[in-house]
């Protein structure tokens, strides 16, 4: 809280250790004359939409920094997963041709960087939270990204005679069983419509699709702890009755490649590995331009909020006095925001000057 302000025109700065020779007495803020007040309607409308606009600006400009950073997290990881990947890639080429007595050192090498790599995609954080996904896409707040997939062995196409519970048990996660009845004269969008009331404990959406199958929905975090193990279990119509049987889990997306997917022990399993990297290699490479976009967006807004603020919302007034609707800054957002964190995340950016001064001043 600001308990001084200076009584001359000089202008206040938060990153100020000394106060000139002349300031005012030991009283707050709001006790002092010097602090601009609003007058009338027309007045407090004015202030209340200096203090939204200002107080937008510095949220924006807080959560726009830390969505920065979380992105240079991602971009980093990212940059080191394409330099494990590239070493891998010239190792397995290597592999296969090399001398019998020196197989055994190469598949080794290969062995410790595709676990460097898998504790990269698992470890990268920043403020505590994963920025890769298990297949290297950037993990990144405000993006929700899901993984579809079918089960092997479900048959709804097939004639009903009777009602059927359908079981599911899940190795990982809670609940660790979920349960549906499909009764006998449900079509398959009913049926579809059933399972996924069953699975939204799990965050789980079932949709029919155009083959008289179901297709499965997951959220992208989720899908690892989901492929680990589900077993089922129904009566006979549907699903296999008697003892729970593993179900057999297929992503959609086949072109999807994890670290600890790659083998390199035959020469069969190598060729496969090295298409896999160069399709990883791809997709990071598109990734970090997904990223670059995104931060300039991120930058670009800033400078449109900026543009559009009302003179009123500076910190000094045009008579030297303090804006008092800038003393109510949101809760955890302070006025050294100003001087640091605006233009710290256009430097993030590689922003220009004008840019900088366009956020630091908006235009009137």
């Amino acid at each position: 809280m600001v308990n001084q302000i200076v009584s001359s025109t000089s202008t206040l700065r938060s990153g100020d250790s000394t106060q000139p020779t002349r300031i005012a007495s030991q009283q707050p803020v709001a006790a002092v004359a010097r602090v601009s007040e609003k007058k009338g309607s027309d007045a407090s409308r004015q202030s209340a939409h200096s203090y939204n606009t200002s107080g937008s600006f510095l949220v924006q400009t807080a959560r726009a920094h830390s969505q920065v950073a979380q992105a240079e997290s991602a971009q980093q990881a990212l940059r080191d997963a394409s330099n494990l990947l590239g070493q891998m890639r010239q190792l397995a080429r290597r592999s296969l041709n090399v001398q019998d007595n020196k197989k055994d050192q190469v598949q080794q090498s290969l062995h410790q960087l595709k676990g460097k790599l898998t504790r990269l995609t698992q470890g990268a954080q920043y403020d505590g939270q994963s920025v890769l996904y298990h297949d290297l896409t950037p993990r990144l707040d405000g993006e929700s990204l899901s993984e579809q997939f079918t089960i092997k062995g479900m048959r709804f196409n097939t004639l009903r005679q009777h009602d059927e519970i359908v079981r599911f048990q899940f190795e990982e996660g809670q609940p660790a069983s979920v349960r549906a009845k499909i009764e006998s004269h449900m079509s398959l969008e009913e049926a579809a419509e059933a399972l996924s009331t069953a699975f939204a404990p799990r965050d789980i959406q079932v949709k029919p699709d155009r083959y008289g199958d179901v297709v499965f929905s997951a959220p992208k975090a989720a899908w690892p702890s989901i492929r680990r193990g589900v077993w089922m279990s129904g009566g006979g119509q549907i699903l296999p009755s008697g003892n729970p049987v593993k179900a057999k889990l297929e992503n959609q997306d086949k072109t999807q490649v994890e670290p600890q997917q790659l083998e390199f022990g035959k020469p069969e399993s190598t060729r496969k590995a090295l298409v896999d990297i160069d399709r990883m290699l791809q997709k990071v490479s598109q990734s970090l331009a997904h990223l670059d976009k995104q931060q300039q967006a991120v930058v670009e807004q800033l400078d449109r909020i900026a543009r559009s603020m009302a003179p009123t919302s500076r910190i000094i007034n045009s008579d030297g006095s303090i804006e008092a609707s800038w003393l109510q800054a949101p809760e955890e957002v302070s006025l050294l925001l100003i001087d640091n964190a605006v233009p710290t995340l256009l430097a993030q950016a590689n922003a220009t000057r004008h840019n900088v001064v366009a956020l630091l001043e908006p235009a009137v």
